[in-house]
Order: C-alpha cells, then structure tokens, then sequence
C-alpha cells in the first residue's frame, strides 16, 4: 500500500511529473532561444535553471481577471482537472523499471481515454469564458484534434499489436526480448513525433493560440492562478507525450546495465530518451512556422493518415515474423 501512495505522490506520480515539466520547459527555452539567437531563461538558479518554478509562483500570486458572463465554476474549475489528467496518466509509465505497482492488464485503453479527457477538459476551459477568441481558439483546438488524434492513436494501436499486449509492461518487455520498436516500425515513431507537436500546440501547429491572429486563442481570459495552472498543465502535457513516445517506441528503461543495475539504470536510460525526444520536437518547433488549416487538413489526413495505415498493416506482420 505504502509503495502505492508512493507512486502517485512521489515517484513517478505528482512531484516527479512536476519537476520533470519544468525541467522540460527550461529545455525547451534554452534550445529555442539558441536556435533563434536568444538568450533564454539565464539568472534564476544555475544558468535559470529555476526560471520555470519561479514564473509559475508568481503568476499564483497574480491578480485574477475573470470576463462578465462567464461560467466561473468551470472557468475555476477547467485547469485544475486539467493538471491532473497527465500526472495520472505518468503514475502509470514505466519510468525506473518494466513493472511499476499500477500498472495493470489494458492500462494502454486508459491511456487512450486520458488523451481524449484532456482535450475536452481544454475545450471545457475555454468555452466556459464565452468570449470570441477563446472560442475561436477551441473551434480550431477541436479540429485539429480530430486530425491529430486518429493518428496518433494508430501509432500506439502499431505498436500494441506487434507487441501482442495492451499494457504497458507488457510492451516494453516485448522491447526487452526484441529491441526497441522505432527500429521495426519508423514510419510510426516519426509520425508519432509529428502527431505530438500537434498535441501540445507546437509550431507549425500552435493554431489554437495563434498570437499573431487570435491573441492566445482559448488561453486569452486565463490569468492569475488559472493561468498558472493551464502554463503548468501544458508542461505537464509535453512531460506525458515524451513519455508516452520514450515507451511505446524507445524501450522506457532499457538500456545497457539495466538487467544488472535495475531500476537506476533504468531511470537513467529513460531519463536520457525522454530528452533526446525533447531536444527533437523543440528543435523542430523553433525552426517551423504555422500551417493554414488546410495545410493541417492535407498534411494528416491527406499525408501521415495513409502511411499509418501503412504502418499498421506492416505492424500485423511483424507481429508474426518477429
């Protein structure tokens, strides 16, 4: 029971996936602002290295501005089921190991269940402030989750029918017999990485929040406290989806010294591979600039859709030849 609560509160539950998103939106500041001859985060803490901690306590302790007629309870309540839904989705990732005391046979379904909560509790958050830029912002939140979604719910379906198995110790095990899935299927992972940039609202893909046309899109009434939380659930958001990707595709744990280490070695491997897919998706959003709708329109349903299917197709196969 003790090693339960431990999960979800410590390790690899609340503080872990807190401090991992902070971390991973230093990274992501730091590599933006080399690509784009900035500075980036550089006096708080060893080279700003606590800049993230230190922008989300003082927007906790902001002035809060809510627009009149709007639905406060869900305008108050929208971010915080937000923030929880990717640290219980990392309460069950393999972080340190291949088994972890949640996990359990068909935790891959919820998986998919918590990417689907997460985008409604968005478009909850921002039609609840009622005004045009928000709902603007969510119209285009929703169509770009159509798109994205179905295609990044293949490369996960891939990768659970050439490992035979819907749970997520069972899939990285699979990868412990065999090796990492990226080698047998790299169409998936690339676009897998490609279906994440437009999850987490990443360029070219940052169309729900397109400052230059529709001020911050569905985040533009946020501020204060909730606005604190809906930066944190962001960060949240690219810490699960790298995570997500670092399993399904890059073993978790594995690597060498692992069989002998355990579960140091193992969070070291994850560790390193979550930021190499961090480098990669950062280093690709910094130099892109936005896709039209249509764009986004011909690029998933018309480019990524088929070769998934392609890819699926190839992943039944595998299944057998493997």
């Amino acid at each position: 029971m003790l090693e339960v609560i431990f999960q979800a509160l410590v390790f690899p539950g609340l503080l872990f996936t807190v401090a991992m998103a902070f971390w991973f939106e230093y990274i992501e500041r730091k590599v933006t602002a080399r690509v784009q001859s900035r500075v980036g985060p550089l006096y708080t803490g060893p080279r700003g290295l606590l800049q993230p901690v230190v922008d989300f306590l003082k927007l906790l302790g902001k002035e809060e501005l809510e627009p009149r007629g709007a639905d406060k309870l869900l305008l108050r309540l929208a971010p915080v089921l937000a923030v929880t839904i990717p640290i219980f989705g990392m309460a069950y990732i393999p972080v340190a190991s291949t088994s972890m005391p949640l996990n359990f046979q068909g935790d891959v379904l919820l998986v998919f269940l918590l990417l689907a909560l997460s985008t409604l509790t968005i478009a909850i958050a921002g039609y609840s402030a009622i005004t045009p830029y928000t709902s603007l912002g969510v119209g285009r939140l929703l169509i770009q989750y159509s798109m994205y979604e179905s295609v990044f719910a293949l490369c996960l379906a891939a990768v659970v029918v050439q490992a035979s198995s819907v749970s997520l110790e069972g899939i990285v095990r699979y990868q412990a017999e065999h090796a990492p899935l990226a080698i047998y299927q790299p169409i998936g992972f690339i676009i897998s990485l490609i279906a994440l940039l437009a999850k987490l609202e990443k360029r070219p893909f940052d169309l729900p929040h397109a400052k230059q046309e529709i001020a911050a899109g569905w985040l533009t009434e946020f501020s204060g406290r909730n606005l604190a939380y809906m930066r944190l659930y962001s960060d949240l958001s690219m810490t699960w989806g790298i995570s997500l990707v670092t399993v399904f595709y890059l073993g978790g744990p594995l690597g060498p010294g692992y069989p002998v280490l355990g579960p140091p070695a193992g969070f070291f491997w994850f560790g390193l591979k979550a930021l190499l897919v961090s480098v990669v998706i950062t280093l690709v959003s910094a130099s892109s600039t936005r896709v039209r709708t249509v764009g986004l329109a011909r690029r998933f349903w018309g480019r990524l859709f088929p070769l998934m299917l392609l890819q699926l197709s190839l992943a039944f196969l595998l299944r057998w030849l493997v």
